[in-house]
């Protein structure tokens, strides 16, 4: 036993310098977070999990040296942001914690390109789903438009027959594999019916999806079957 600890103990102190080496070899694109690196790295950027020091401090997830993904990043100031980044920028939902006038403020909602855009919209309000096998909504901006795209087994629905898109307004066309309404007047209420396979192609069957949409911007609705 005795003989198996030093060895470990050896091992450690042997590769302990070559782990900060890695660390020290894995870079950080951001400036002002360039300092110094712990977590985990790829092509000797930080990619992955990680915590990376300098001015400012940023805990989370990493993308080819970047921040992007969940994490927060605390400024010198002591302000604080808790949420989605896209390469080194606030970028979907997320909370800015911050001083204002000596009193702790907050802002929670959606950044795009690290610009705040506004509180988080109420989500669609949906008024029936069948054979549908999930759904998401994403909002993009504020314009007045809607995009639909269908999937099965993680591609687009090829399979698709007899589609019907009804709404209280707006006129939609077909652009690509994506469906897409333009002139939108909120509220508005959309119902999509279509038949399908199933994914071994034994088995046919109806889709109803109907929602209503209340928040002007650029929705993208996107059905699973």
């Amino acid at each position: 036993m005795k003989n198996i600890a030093a060895t470990v103990l050896f091992l450690s102190i042997l590769l302990a310098p070559q782990v900060m080496l890695s660390q020290q070899n894995c870079k950080v694109l951001l400036p002002e977070i360039s300092e110094t690196y712990v977590g985990k790295c790829k092509k000797g950027l930080a990619h992955g999990k990680g915590i990376a020091s300098g001015i400012d401090t940023y805990q989370g997830r990493f993308y080819k040296g970047y921040p992007n993904g969940i994490g927060t990043y605390t400024w010198v100031s002591g302000d604080e942001y808790i949420g989605n980044w896209v390469f080194g920028k606030r970028d979907g939902e997320g909370i800015f914690k911050f001083k204002y006038n000596d009193k702790d403020s907050l802002q929670a909602g959606i950044w795009k390109d690290d610009i705040y855009t506004g509180p988080v919209p109420p989500p669609p309000f949906i008024l029936q789903s069948r054979n549908v096998q999930k759904y998401s909504f994403q909002k993009f901006g504020d314009q007045d438009k809607l995009s639909i795209e269908i999937f099965m087994n993680g591609i687009t629905n090829s399979q698709i027959e007899n589609l019907i898109i009804a709404s209280t307004n707006g006129s939609y066309q077909n652009i690509g594999k994506t469906i897409v309404f333009n002139s939108i007047i909120y509220p508005a209420t959309f119902k999509i019916t279509y038949r399908t396979w199933n994914s071994t192609h034994t088995q046919q069957y109806d889709v109803v999806f109907e929602f209503q949409l209340s928040e002007p911007g650029n929705w993208m609705l996107r059905l699973t079957n």
